[in-house]
């Protein structure tokens, strides 16, 4: 765990705020692209659920899960 110094002036504070919102929109695009990407699985398990492992439906999706998740991978 990181541990962080305590503020003793306003100017410290306002280093510290400025900081922040510099990092702030990519750290909110990340999460935007992660939580996309945790409800596509989501999706695709709940899919998944339907389908009898070794049939020919579900080695359509395996594939087509696998094309979308390299696809994603490689646009990351």
């Amino acid at each position: 765990i990181r541990k962080y110094v305590a503020i003793v002036s306003l100017e410290q504070r306002q280093h510290y705020e400025d900081d922040f919102n510099a990092e702030y929109e990519e750290y909110w695009n990340l999460h935007s692209v992660i939580d996309k990407t945790a409800k596509k699985f989501r999706q695709f398990q709940e899919q998944w659920k339907s389908l009898t492992p070794g049939s020919e439906a579900y080695q359509v999706k395996k594939d087509k899960t696998m094309k979308t998740v390299l696809l994603h991978h490689s646009s990351v």
